[in-house]
């Protein structure tokens, strides 16, 4: 799908479809991957119980561990 860049106030934005099933007020990171930008949802809740993650990265393969990274 192709959104073009807008002018708003000082800084540039999209509009993103409605069609996506976006609500207002949900909150994404964004990240840029030399001409790429990726927006992730932000989970509050995620890591809400630390004691859930204890040993995670060790339970996963080398692969997905990899792939998980994001290289600035």
């Amino acid at each position: 799908m192709e959104v073009k860049i807008r002018q708003m106030g000082h800084d540039v934005g999209v509009v993103l479809p409605a069609a996506l099933g976006l609500t207002v007020g949900d909150r994404y990171e964004l990240h840029q991957m030399d001409d790429t930008l990726v927006l992730t949802s932000v989970h509050q809740e995620l890591f809400a119980n630390p004691a859930d993650w204890v040993g995670f990265r060790n339970r996963i393969s080398r692969e997905d561990w990899e792939w998980d990274r994001f290289e600035n």
